[in-house]
């Protein structure tokens, strides 16, 4: 019976413990993705990126001005705080938190040096690679005061 028990509960635990194949690599893609998007290298951050995401990189390009890179001066960093598993083994939604980073409140309004944020990015897999999907500009989300 203790043998039965402790074979259980070494199911139960291995289990519960194991991730789906490639979480490493889906929140790599993120950091890096994030790493060169949010220190305005946009052309790296294509390399993270689905085809689709490709219009919404131009557009953040086109919008960023000398006076915000020498503001930002490849000062952003990026840290994985948790993702979760959407319908299947090809989709995560990772949050990030981001400390040093250009915010922009309107197009061709000055940049302003944000001290943190947190950002939903949304990784799916494309050929067996995973890429970030941007569906738009990144946005901050709002922290709850819970």
């Amino acid at each position: 019976m203790r043998l039965f028990l402790f074979l259980l509960t070494a199911a139960i635990t291995v289990s519960c413990n194991t991730g789906f194949d490639g979480d490493s690599e889906a929140l790599n893609t993120a950091t890096d993705w994030a790493e060169a998007y949010f220190n305005c290298d946009f052309k790296d951050a294509a390399t993270n990126a689905t085809a689709e995401s490709d219009k919404w990189l131009r557009f953040a390009a086109s919008n960023t001005t000398e006076e915000d890179l020498k503001l930002v001066n490849g000062g952003a960093t990026v840290s994985a705080a948790d993702y979760f598993t959407i319908a299947n083994d090809t989709l995560r939604v990772v949050t990030l938190t981001v400390r040093n980073f250009l915010k922009t409140t309107a197009v061709g309004a000055p940049a302003e040096l944000q001290q943190e944020g947190r950002f939903l990015v949304t990784i799916v897999k494309r050929d067996g690679d995973w890429k970030v999907r941007m569906e738009g500009l990144p946005r901050s989300e709002k922290q709850s005061r819970d």
